[in-house]
């Protein structure tokens, strides 16, 4: 059993125009064969196709004041204490990445040995 916390905080926490950070928890079974990164993945794609096993576990459990349930670059996925970041692809661990921001706003992530600056 794994416990998952989705927090979508891509987009800053500013409710006056319609953004803030919002989060679910649950608990989910996936054989020892899947990943970490690839329970990511399959966030990422039930989160926005608003279908699948994932968005069975969180449909209910969701913010009824969210503006959006799918994951964009900034949001994170904790995994039994490891903390995932969607990055400009995919997901990394959140110790190994550059946040880059744009007001509140996440603009890009990044693997650190590949930051420009």
């Amino acid at each position: 059993m794994s416990k998952v916390k989705i927090t979508w905080k891509a987009f800053g926490n500013k409710p006056e125009i319609g953004r803030f950070i919002s989060s679910v928890e649950f608990e989910t079974e996936f054989p020892k064969t899947v990943s970490h990164e690839q329970i990511c993945e399959i966030v990422f794609a039930d989160t926005n196709c608003y279908q699948g096993y994932i968005w069975g576990k969180i449909e209910s459990k969701m913010s009824a004041k969210r503006t959006h349930t799918s994951i964009s670059v900034g949001d994170e996925i904790e995994i039994d204490g490891q903390v995932y970041i969607c990055a400009d692809f995919g997901f990394e661990k959140i110790e190994d990445v550059e946040i880059k921001y744009h007001g509140d706003s996440v603009f890009r992530v990044v693997k650190k040995d590949k930051v420009d600056n």
